[in-house]
């Protein structure tokens, strides 16, 4: 799951829905890109999320920040 919602993890029914579903959830940590912008920070970000879904089993949450970077939230 991709979105722009940073606060999800801290909601205790979606996180719950999260953890039931086991969903691997990433989200732009600056939700005020532009479309345009969060596409050539997600094609940056693209290494770094494959190698979570390498490395963690789902679920988890990570962030994406406005430099591309990858950083595990909720495990």
């Amino acid at each position: 799951m991709l979105t722009k919602d940073k606060r999800i993890r801290f909601n205790e029914l979606e996180k719950g829905a999260i953890l039931r579903n086991h969903v691997r959830e990433f989200y732009f940590s600056s939700g005020n890109s532009s479309g345009t912008e969060m596409a050539e920070i997600l094609i940056t970000a693209l290494p770094g999320m494959f190698k979570l879904f390498r490395e963690h089993e789902p679920p988890f949450v990570a962030s994406i920040t406005r430099s591309g970077a990858v950083n595990l939230r909720l495990e």
